[in-house]
């Protein structure tokens, strides 16, 4: 007779299950995750590229984690640009783009109104009243909401432009034409969206009194350069036999379509520049392909040397 098992949260269970296969087993439809390890490896070269890697298990009761190199448009879209109508701003998909121009491969920002108006959002949107809390560009926000051209808007939607905007050149992709706004002439408003990346990391470093605060590689670097931090796509894990696999800054070992562990390792020039002699530990979540964010794990903690 088939034993059943009652298995509570803690277990990162929804209810109960039996011993005898994993199908049996009714995970949550929000990813759950479980911290393993954490390592800090220095680089031996004049040069040093160090690494930082956690490993963590996760479980997914519909095993949808992961995005491919397609999912690039809403609602993984790289950016959100912004319509200007009257007092409001609307939020549009821009998602990037390669497209043959010049004899060579592009990269663009495609910018799709779809059925919103208004006028495409630039820099000169804050110099009105009723935008004047839209941030300026400078650092930071010269590196998170402002993007200077290498926008495609498509000629159907020309009614998001206006005489501030500089179109130029056009170009056909799939038998349509699109106008580019170049770099030099536009600064267009626009907001990451994290729903582009999948996997988030957060760095917490303590200070004198132990307290743990987050370092944002994005908007804290003394030098006040634009950075990326280290949230990034994990690829589509269903596409993925039970076993080991590795790609790119990931190792992953496959149990089941709904269970493995994943090993990160996060590189950089900057560790020991940024955090030597300090404590460190960081914050892991993810959001599979249904947004349904996972828990949120710490790991323990590392010392920088």
């Amino acid at each position: 007779m088939r034993r059943i098992i009652c298995v509570g949260m803690l277990a990162l269970l929804a209810g109960c299950g039996s011993d005898d296969g994993d199908n049996d087993v009714q995970y949550t439809i929000e990813p759950q995750l479980e911290f393993v390890s954490v390592k800090f490896v220095a680089g031996a070269t004049a040069t040093p590229i160090d690494t930082v890697a956690v490993t963590f298990r996760y479980r997914d009761g519909d095993g949808d984690i992961g995005l491919t190199e397609t999912d690039r448009d809403a609602p993984y879209q790289s950016y959100n640009f912004f319509l200007e109508n009257g007092t409001t701003l609307t939020p549009v998909p821009g998602a990037r783009v390669d497209v043959q121009y010049n004899q060579s491969v592009g990269t663009f920002v495609l910018v799709d109104p779809g059925t919103a108006t208004g006028t495409l959002a630039t820099l000169e949107t804050r110099e009105k009243p009723a935008f004047s809390e839209l941030p300026p560009l400078v650092y930071p926000y010269s590196c998170l909401n402002y993007r200077a051209g290498s926008i495609l808007v498509a000629a159907k939607n020309k009614g998001i432009l206006n005489d501030s905007h500089v179109i130029s050149d056009s170009l056909m992709m799939e038998e349509e034409k699109f106008y580019i706004l170049s770099s030099i002439d536009n600064t267009f408003y626009s907001e990451q969206n994290k729903n582009a990346l999948n996997l988030f990391v957060d760095f917490l470093v303590a200070g004198n009194d132990g307290t743990y605060t987050e370092f944002d590689f994005t908007r804290d670097l003394p030098t006040k350069v634009c950075a990326q931090g280290f949230d990034t796509r994990l690829p589509l894990l269903s596409a993925l036999t039970p076993g080991h696999h590795t790609f790119l800054v990931f190792d992953f070992t496959i149990t089941s379509d709904k269970q493995g562990e994943i090993t990160y390792a996060m590189t950089s020039s900057g560790f020991r520049d940024l955090f030597h002699g300090k404590n460190l530990k960081l914050r892991l979540s993810l959001k599979d392909r249904a947004l349904h964010e996972s828990n949120s794990i710490e790991t323990s903690v590392i010392r920088i040397q």
